[in-house]
C-alpha cells in the first residue's frame, strides 16, 4: 500500500515531468516565434530597399555594345513576334554570365538562350530571344 511519503514523491516526481514537458513546449514555440519574426523582418528590410530600375528596351546600339564588353561580336538582331532574336559570335564561357547578368540588370528579359561551341576551344556562338 502506498504510505503518504510515497504518493508525495510520485506527485513530486510527476510534476516535474510535466513542468519540464511544458516549459520544452515553451521554448520551442518561442524558438519558432522568433524565427518567424526574424522572416518578418528580413522581408521588410528587402521591401524597405528595393530599388526598382528602369526597364531599357533592347536595342541595336545597347546589344552591340553589351556585347563587345564581353569580347564577342554581333552577328545580327530582328524582331519578331515574340521578342528580338539576337545572335552573336566567339563569346567566351566564362564571359556568357557577365552577358545575361548585364541583360537582366537593364530589365531584359530573356526568354530563349542557346550557345553553341562548335570549335571546341570555349568560343560560343548565341543566340538569344529577348523582350
Amino acid at each position: 500500500m502506498l504510505t503518504k511519503r510515497s504518493l508525495n514523491t510520485l506527485f513530486l516526481l510527476l510534476f516535474c515531468i510535466l513542468f519540464y514537458v511544458f516549459l520544452n513546449r515553451y521554448y520551442q514555440l518561442r524558438d519558432a516565434y522568433y524565427k518567424e519574426y526574424l522572416k518578418h523582418k528580413e522581408v521588410m528590410f528587402l521591401m524597405k530597399n528595393y530599388k526598382q530600375n528602369k526597364r531599357q528596351e533592347p536595342s541595336e546600339d545597347l546589344l552591340k555594345s553589351l556585347i563587345s564588353q564581353v569580347g564577342g561580336e554581333f552577328f545580327s538582331m530582328r524582331q519578331t513576334d515574340t521578342g528580338y532574336e539576337v545572335k552573336a559570335r566567339k563569346i567566351s564561357g566564362a564571359s556568357i554570365p557577365k552577358l545575361v547578368y548585364s541583360l537582366e540588370e537593364r530589365g531584359i528579359k530573356i526568354d530563349k538562350f542557346k550557345a553553341v561551341d562548335n570549335t571546341g576551344q570555349g568560343l560560343f556562338d548565341v543566340e538569344m530571344v529577348l523582350r
